[in-house]
This record gives C-alpha cells, sequence and structure tokens, in this order.
C-alpha cells in the first residue's frame, strides 16, 4: 500500500509538472513585508534578537526598520503609511488616539526600573546648588520635545511637588547636546536618556536630582509597538505572527545571559559593549502594565494634550 501511494504521489507530481518538495515550496506564501519605524533606544533591541535568531523568518516575515528621532514620528510614519509597525514611547500613541488618530498597541516592549537608578532622569551640574523641585522656579529646563512624555511627566513631577511649571522655562535640546548644553551653562537641569545620561554621570560633572517617571507612576511602561488599526484589522495574521516572534525574542533577551545581553543592546544601539556594560537597561516585558498606561492616559488629559478615551480598546487583543 506504501509503495502504491508513493507511486500515486510521483505521478500526480510529474502530470503536474513538479516533485511533492516543489509543490511544497511553491505552496509558500512569499514573506509579508513589515516595515518599521522606531526610536533607536535600547528598549528595542529584541528586534535583533527576533532578526539575528531567525524568529521573524520562522514567521514568515521580511522585517526592517528605520530610526527616527522622535516617537512622534514614529506615529507619524505608521499613519502616513511608509511604516506598517512604529516603535515609540506609549505616550504618544496614546495621545495620537486620544486626537482620533486610529492607532493601537499591538505589543509590549519595556517598562521603567523598579528601583533606583531608573534609564532615564534628570540631571544638573555637580556643584549646583539645586537640589529639589522648588530649586528648579526661573531656571532653563530641557526634557527633550515640548508635548513628549519626558515633558509630560515633568511638568507633573514639579506640581506633584508643588512647583508651577510655569514657573520654570522649558528649551528643545537633543538628548546627544544636552551633556554640553548643561555643562556650558546653558541649562539648569536636563532629563537625558541612556547612554547620554552615563556619559554625563561618569565624568563627574553631573549628579541626578530625580527619576520622575518611578515618582510618578511607579512600574509603568515607556515603550510599545503600535500600528494602524485598519492595518491591523486588514492583516491579523501578520500582525500575530509579529507579535510572536518579538515576544519570543523579548523573553529571550530577558533570560539571556548578562554578557549576551549587553551584546545585542550593543548591536542594536551602535553603543560601545563597554558602555552598554554600566548602562542603566529597562526592564523588558511582554505584557502591558495596563494601569500604568491609564495613569498616562490621566497625565495626557490633565495637561490638555489627549481627550479621554476607552483605553481597552487601543490594546489589540490577538
Amino acid at each position: 500500500m506504501f509503495i502504491m501511494r508513493a507511486i500515486l504521489t510521483l505521478t500526480l507530481g510529474a502530470v503536474f509538472g513538479m516533485t511533492p518538495q516543489a509543490a511544497h515550496a511553491q505552496a509558500k506564501p512569499p514573506p509579508a513585508t513589515v516595515r518599521i519605524a522606531v526610536i533607536p533606544v535600547t528598549n528595542y533591541a529584541p528586534l535583533v534578537v527576533a532578526r539575528d535568531k531567525g524568529f521573524f523568518g520562522e514567521e514568515n516575515l521580511n522585517v526592517t526598520w528605520t530610526n527616527v528621532n522622535l516617537g512622534a514620528i514614529a506615529v507619524e510614519a505608521v499613519y502616513g503609511g511608509s511604516a506598517e509597525i512604529g516603535g515609540s514611547s506609549i505616550f504618544e500613541p496614546m495621545v495620537a488616539r486620544g486626537n482620533g488618530l486610529d492607532i493601537v498597541f499591538i505589543a509590549a516592549s519595556a517598562r521603567i526600573r523598579s528601583n533606583p537608578p531608573d534609564n532615564s532622569g534628570v540631571a544638573v551640574r555637580s556643584n549646583d546648588s539645586i537640589h529639589s523641585a522648588k530649586d528648579l522656579v526661573g531656571k532653563k529646563v530641557s526634557a527633550g520635545l515640548i508635548n513628549s512624555v519626558n515633558y509630560a511627566h515633568m511638568r507633573e513631577w514639579l506640581l506633584r511637588n508643588s512647583v508651577d511649571p510655569n514657573t520654570v522655562q522649558f528649551l528643545e535640546i537633543p538628548f546627544p547636546q544636552m551633556a554640553d548644553a548643561l555643562f556650558q551653562n546653558r541649562l539648569d537641569a536636563v532629563w537625558n536618556v541612556e547612554p547620554f545620561l552615563t556619559f554625563m554621570l561618569k565624568s563627574g560633572n553631573a549628579r541626578i536630582l530625580s527619576y520622575p517617571y518611578q515618582e510618578n507612576v511607579p512600574r509603568m511602561d515607556i515603550t510599545g509597538y503600535l500600528a494602524k488599526e485598519s492595518w491591523v484589522k486588514a492583516n491579523p495574521d501578520v500582525v500575530r505572527r509579529f507579535r510572536r516572534a518579538i515576544d519570543r525574542a523579548t523573553t529571550y533577551l530577558i533570560n539571556a545571559s548578562k554578557e549576551e545581553r549587553d551584546d545585542f543592546v550593543a548591536k542594536y544601539s551602535g553603543a560601545r559593549p563597554d558602555v552598554v556594560a554600566v548602562m542603566n537597561l529597562p526592564e523588558y516585558t511582554t505584557e502591558f502594565n495596563v494601569p500604568s498606561l491609564k495613569a498616562n492616559l490621566d497625565i495626557a488629559v490633565r495637561q490638555k494634550l489627549a481627550k479621554p478615551f476607552d483605553l481597552d480598546a487601543m490594546i489589540w487583543k490577538p
């Protein structure tokens, strides 16, 4: 019976001009192309893991990514159609959703560290007299882009410490340029991120004033993957495959040795391995901390950056 079945299979393959192996290969669809616009922070190191370990390939995905300077640009790229998926802070997508754009979260990424030190923070000059939020009254501060996640949380932190944010002068300075601006006395405080924060502290010329995220919303999600809701509804299988691959890569990175994890972070970020070894990395995660997302939405609404909406509807369910 086995011989007859094999002969029949070969005969049918010959009739249609192909072997069983060729027929199987032809039946497999071409890889789905997924373009990602992502901010170049260590939170997205799992992208390199998924690529190098073949997780994207196993899900029949052709994934490429382009770095963008701001989370808002990642949202714009997704909404405008130049990228299928974005990687940004959780704040900008929620502001977009609260202003009527059909943006949804499709996968978690990373959250702030549970205890100090965090992987971003407000720094001042080592010999400066600034030691509390109240000392920032009348001072020049940069927390990145106006209305960005850091800016919104800086204002929230000031309010929680009984300081009117309008008494502080905010200036937009890119993260790589913050150290020079601070050390040249053009700014009095900066909220910087890794690896630039480590560079500043290691120089001995800066010290930490606060980790506002940890004070405002402990254990909060800080980054996530987003997509246009209409695209997700049209391509649910592609989104599921991406989610499986990136969750697998994130889990791999969580369980990796420090040396291997640092290697992947260095490869993604472009920072030297010896710098990565002393950096404060975020906590990688495959699950959203939904209460922390809602707390961030509350901050956006209070600051009139977004209108309230049903946050649960923004989190895609596979």
